[in-house]
């Protein structure tokens, strides 16, 4: 120690300001040997991932029903070209075991599990069919997660590369988010919910700006010089356009992500004491409250309208309740987990969510409007695929978080390896929030940023070469252990797992171009419907349909689709033959059955259509149309008895159907029972008054229950009013009202009869009774003001006068000019 303590200084070590001045005397130097991002020889992975993110993103619908098609599409297309390029590299080629380290992690040997149990899955499907094409969608995801990451294995630097290009087209979405605003306010679209850019509504928009954040974020905290500031900026652009979109779930998801950023940097702030972390936060919480404050005075001095997506934060926050929309997407989830309960170790089979829900939905939904997707990603999984399977995906998830979470407990923050940690974790929370509230697993342009963060987590999870603190420090990131790739086993497991690989590319490419094919003819008939003209000739769906899938995108099966052709055509006997030996595709349904049914009646079959009217009855009991031709059925059959506790039944689930209670009082009218049939309209009367059927059915049944018995008491008063005998015709105007709950007419007769006979006070007391009872007619509001005059309360007199005057009524202009107007 002696010797090393009097060392003399050597002589050739330049002073600290000699060698701030040799470097900056060798800055062109530097500069020319500065590694460069991508090398030449990298071009072609690069391209491949640039690839998936673009051709994915940007694949249009190609006149599909939505997007969801072709792009699922084009992802195994570019998943299979992808792959034989992979393997047939020469890097790849003579090392083929390096593609089993994907199983070598944690996470990805769990999602490697998680495929097998969507397969066994299969067992427990109604429709093996929908679950196949949901293996594909998932197994196509799987394969780019695959792919992705073999090449991050390789290199490390390709994740900079997607940052940079997550954050511009993180930009880009804003921005456009930005010029359709312009033009809602500039009224050039009528509503918020219209503004889409590349992506099929503005739910998905939401989604994919909310999910592309973390690559501002992570420039932001890592990065230096122009990166981190367009990592800001474009943190800030994306906050912005949350605001604008309106979409509530991402409001509290961007609330919830504030609130744990801040808690993370602080907590790194008090064991670190780094005040750069400080810097870092208070720029992120600036691009919070500056966006937050322009879109509140935008919002507050621009917007055209107001309405539920054009209030302010708060006000928006503030509706999110139980609401009709709301109460179906909670019921979606008890149900979802009573499925699991029922079917706790393989769930209902993959895709078949929203065949077995409709066997509770049904039981409440009135019309064939459903909730085809559980809204929640992690739920809707364990349903499909047992409690293992869900396990199996929410591990996928805790794996990233918890190898975060070591590298943060052993101080490994400033490595390159915790940055893409970070990235991976950061990534995967925010879409999990999307996938807590929503359904981002049946979205590919969602999809493929899920790929992205699973599989730089997997490429992450392996052992590092060095822990880096300049990422220029290493081109490849992680150790590739030579003797390890080579052993002869793993490379007879790569090659059989390339085979299949290659057979499920195949095979899934093959499915999906059958699903984008469906969905174009879908999306046919979908406009057809919705016009409300069936006019094409049907052979254009019985040939032009595919085989897979069987069942359209909103449930309903492919057969019963086209039935409502041929049905409109007349053509019965064919609905019957087609829909059969449809049972299976659907059971919980209810439509074959409807539409058979409707073809039996045509026929003038009425016992066979009786009997599928009730089957379909018993899958959804609360479709009135349904409900009408079964009791219309069994009053023809001579079962007339059961008609009315169904249709009262069906009421009392659904108090806002017109032509239900009109049908259930005519039935009841009819059947003498007038009683009950005025207690229902009389009802619907306090409901749906506006509708112009149920007060002329109202008045009808009042007539007939209460006018009619005593219409020889009216009689009698009409004539000795109509003979200007009022004293006489009290008395029987007293009964009459008495015994009626309310008739204009007789109230009316009774107030003028009053008025004649001088008693103003009780002209008063029972035009005011009639108020209370029923519409306010202008002519007695100008008579109550003549007796008001009469009783000398002039004030009160020339407000009746006035509103009746307002009304039109002659008298009341004429007693308003001639004893108010002074």
């Amino acid at each position: 120690m002696g010797k090393n303590k009097h060392r003399p200084a050597q002589k050739h070590q330049p002073e600290p300001s000699q060698e701030r001045y040799s470097r900056k005397k060798d800055k062109r130097k530097a500069k020319v040997k500065k590694e460069p991002l991508i090398h030449l020889s990298q071009i072609p992975y690069a391209f491949i991932i640039l690839v998936y993110i673009f051709v994915v993103t940007f694949t249009p619908n190609w006149m599909a029903l939505d997007t969801n098609a072709p792009k699922f599409m084009t992802l195994s297309f570019v998943n299979l070209l992808s792959f034989i390029y992979l393997v047939t590299r020469p890097d790849i080629k003579g090392e083929p075991g390096i593609l089993m380290r994907f199983f070598d992690t944690k996470i990805g040997l769990v999602y490697g599990a998680f495929m097998v149990v969507v397969l066994l899955s299969f067992t427990q499907a109604i429709n093996i069919l929908e679950s196949v094409l949901q293996f594909t969608k998932l197994f196509s995801v799987f394969t780019a997660v695959f792919i992705i990451s073999v090449i991050l294995m390789r290199d490390s630097r390709y994740v900079k590369m997607v940052v940079v290009v997550g954050a511009l087209l993180l930009i880009f979405d804003s921005v456009s988010v930005y010029y359709y605003i312009g033009e809602f306010i500039n009224r050039n679209i009528s509503r918020i919910t219209d503004i889409k850019s590349v992506y099929s509504n503005k739910n998905i928009l939401a989604s994919a700006i909310f999910v592309k954040m973390p690559f501002a974020l992570y420039l932001w905290m890592f990065d230096k010089g122009r990166l981190k500031k367009i990592g800001l900026f474009s943190l800030f652009t994306a906050m912005l356009a949350t605001w604008f979109l309106a979409t509530r779930g991402f409001y509290l998801g961007l609330i919830f992500i504030s609130v744990v950023f801040t808690i993370y940097v602080l907590v790194d702030y008090f064991r670190d004491r780094d005040k750069e972390l400080l810097w870092k936060l208070g720029g992120y919480m600036g691009a919070f409250l500056l966006s937050l404050a322009i879109f509140s005075i935008v919002q507050s001095n621009l917007y055209p309208q107001i309405g539920r997506h054009t209030q302010p934060v708060g006000t928006q926050l503030a509706t999110i309740q139980r609401t009709a929309q709301s109460s179906n997407r909670v019921d979606s989830w008890f149900w979802s987990v009573d499925m699991i309960r029922d079917n706790p170790f393989l769930g209902i089979g993959a895709g078949n969510w929203k065949i077995n829900i409709l066997e509770y939905e049904n039981q409440q939904n009135t019309g064939y409007i459903y909730l085809y997707k559980a809204h929640n990603d992690f739920l809707e999984t364990t349903v499909e695929t047992g409690i293992i399977g869900g396990l199996l995906y929410l591990l996928i998830f805790v794996f990233v978080f918890w190898n975060l979470l070591r590298a943060y407990l052993n101080r490994r923050q400033k490595t390159l390896r915790y940055r893409h940690l970070f990235l991976a974790a950061t990534g995967l929370l925010f879409y999990s929030f999307d996938a807590f509230f929503n359904f981002p697993i049946d979205r590919p342009e969602i999809q493929m940023l899920f790929a992205l963060y699973v599989a730089i987590g997997i490429a992450t999870a392996l052992k590092p070469v060095q822990e880096a603190e300049d990422e220029k420090q290493t081109a490849t990131a992680f150790e590739l252990e030579t003797g390890k790739e080579n052993r002869p086993q793993r490379t007879i497991m790569a090659r059989i797992l390339s085979g299949l690989f290659i057979v499920l590319m195949l095979g899934s490419a093959y499915v999906l171009y059958l699903n984008f094919e469906s969905s174009k003819l879908q999306r046919v008939i979908y406009q057809d419907i919705m016009r409300g003209q069936l006019d094409r000739e049907p052979e254009m769906f019985m040939k032009g349909f595919p085989d897979i899938p069987n069942v359209s995108i909103w449930g309903e099966s492919i057969n019963s689709t086209i039935a409502r052709y041929l049905l409109e055509e007349e053509r019965n006997r064919e609905v019957i033959d087609l829909l059969m030996d449809d049972r299976d595709i659907n059971p919980f349904d209810g439509r074959r059955e409807f539409f058979m049914a409707m073809a039996f009646n045509n026929l003038g079959i009425k016992d066979s259509a009786l009997i599928y009217t009730e089957k379909a009855y018993a899958v959804k009991p609360h479709y009135f149309r349904n409900v009408h031709l079964m009791t219309t059925l069994m009053q023809e059959l001579g079962r007339t008895d059961e008609v009315a506790p169904i249709l009262e039944a069906f009421l009392a689930h659904d108090n806002s159907d017109v032509n239900a209670y009109l049908y259930t009082t005519s039935f009841l009218h009819r059947q003498g029972d007038t009683e009950r049939a005025w207690q229902h309209i009389d009802t619907a009367y306090q409901r749906l008054s506006r509708d112009e059927r149920i007060q002329q059915q109202h008045t009808f049944l009042q007539n007939q229950l209460f006018v009619l018995p005593h219409q020889h008491i009216f009689q009698r008063a009409a004539e000795y009013y109509n003979n200007q005998q009022y004293a006489e015709a009290l008395p029987y105007l007293e009964e009459f009202i008495e015994k009626t709950p309310f008739q204009q007419t007789a109230y009316r007769m009774r107030a003028f009869s009053h008025y004649h006979l001088g008693m103003h006070e009780a002209c008063i007391a029972g035009i005011n009774e009639t108020f209370e009872l029923g519409e306010r007619d202008p002519s007695l509001v100008n008579l109550r003001g003549v007796c008001l005059r009469a009783l000398g309360d002039h004030e009160a007199a020339c407000e009746d006068f006035r509103e009746a005057m307002e009304a039109g009524v002659q008298s009341g202009i004429a007693n308003y000019r001639n004893f108010c107007n002074s």
